[in-house]
């Protein structure tokens, strides 16, 4: 059985092969797709060509970098800032691009706490992590969800709505997807709408319609 494909987001160089670098190992020896992604230091520095040695000895192919500043060395990635420094939401869409294109079941990080160190790019990184990895997902929890519409008697005309965006279908976005489904497919993932109720009241419990 192979084992579940695996992200690694630390902070620094070395904090992969010290953290995780076990694991790492153990994943891509099972056959698994494992890649590391570090928070700080730029392309070209020493750093990063001692981090690119690192991950191939762990098998995880190049890693890839989100090019912010170590806190505690500055020209690690110049004109950049700090990552503790940096806005939480830069910091999470930079992130967010590697989750999405790695695809992967399990993401490990620092912990709350930054480690034994407590080192504040450490913190920072549980925290881009956390976010960056729910936000990739790109979905909401079941519970959260409170109407569900059965829409059914207009998916035709609902799914000619959509094919009408013909360069979304002509590149091969959403709307072209669902132009190469068959109609049982259609139906299946596209027949019910959902939503969460907001308002001043809560909602009283699940609707369906």
């Amino acid at each position: 059985m192979t084992a579940p494909s695996l992200l690694a987001v630390f902070a620094h160089p070395d904090d992969e092969s010290l953290a995780a670098g076990g694991v790492l190992a153990r994943h891509a020896a099972g056959g698994a797709r494992t890649a590391v992604v570090t928070a700080t230091w730029a392309p070209g520095t020493r750093r990063a060509a001692e981090l690119a040695e690192a991950v191939r000895i762990l098998g995880s192919g190049e890693p890839r970098l989100l090019g912010f500043a170590d806190a505690r060395v500055p020209e690690s990635a110049p004109g950049e800032p700090r990552l503790c420094d940096a806005l939480l939401d830069e910091a999470v869409r930079r992130l967010v691009a590697h989750v999405r294109d790695v695809r992967p079941e399990i993401v490990v990080t620092h912990d709350a706490y930054g480690g034994l160190s407590g080192h504040p790019d450490h913190v920072h990184t549980h925290r881009v992590t956390v976010v960056g990895a729910r936000k990739a997902v790109r979905s909401v929890p079941d519970e959260q969800v409170t109407t569900a519409i059965d829409v059914g008697p207009w998916l035709d005309r609902k799914i000619a709505a959509v094919l009408s965006h013909r360069s979304e279908v002509a590149r091969g976005a959403v709307p072209g997807l669902i132009a190469s489904l068959p109609q049982a497919a259609r139906e299946r993932l596209l027949a019910t709408e959902w939503y969460i109720r907001h308002g001043l009241a809560p909602a009283p419990g699940p609707e369906l319609d």
